[in-house]
C-alpha cells in the first residue's frame, strides 16, 4: 500500500486531495440517492419536475449533512449546531442551482423530465465542494 501511495503525484498526497476524494465517493451516492428519488418522482409517480426536484433535494439534505459531517469533512462536533445552519444554507444554494437545471431544461427548453440530471450531477457537486470546504465545515 505505501508503494502505491508513493507512486501517486504529490498533489494526489495532501490531505485537501483526500478530503477531495471522500467527498466525490460520498457525494456520488448522495447525488444518486437524491436523482434516484427525482426521477422515481417525476417519471415513475408523475409528479411535476419541480416537486420531484424538491423531494430528491430534501433526501440529499439529510444524507449529505450525515455523511459530509462524519466522513467527508470529518468535522468537529462541537460545533455543530453552526454547521447545520450553514449546511442548509449551502445546500438551499445547490437546491437553486438544481431548479435552475430543471426549470431551464423542462421549461423553456422543452425536454423531457431526465434532462437536467447530467447538470444536478456534474455541475452542482463540483461547487457544492468548495462551498462546504471553505464555509461550511470551515477547512483551511
Amino acid at each position: 500500500m505505501r508503494a502505491l501511495v508513493a507512486a501517486l503525484p504529490p498533489f494526489a498526497r495532501t490531505p485537501a486531495f483526500a478530503q477531495l476524494a471522500r467527498y466525490g465517493i460520498a457525494g456520488l451516492g448522495v447525488t444518486a440517492l437524491s436523482t434516484a428519488v427525482y426521477s422515481a418522482a417525476a417519471v415513475l409517480a408523475g409528479v411535476a419536475p419541480m416537486l420531484a426536484n424538491v423531494c430528491g433535494y430534501g433526501v440529499g439534505l439529510v444524507a449529505g449533512y450525515l455523511v459530509h459531517s462524519r466522513w467527508s469533512f470529518a468535522a468537529r462536533r462541537e460545533e455543530e449546531a453552526a454547521m447545520v445552519v450553514r449546511f442548509v444554507g449551502a445546500t438551499l444554494c445547490g437546491f437553486a442551482l438544481n431548479s435552475f437545471w430543471v426549470w431551464l431544461l423542462t421549461g423553456p427548453m422543452h425536454l423531457p423530465p431526465l434532462a437536467p440530471v447530467p447538470a444536478m450531477v456534474g455541475v452542482t457537486p463540483l461547487l457544492s465542494f468548495l462551498v462546504n470546504r471553505y464555509w461550511v465545515f470551515r477547512v483551511a
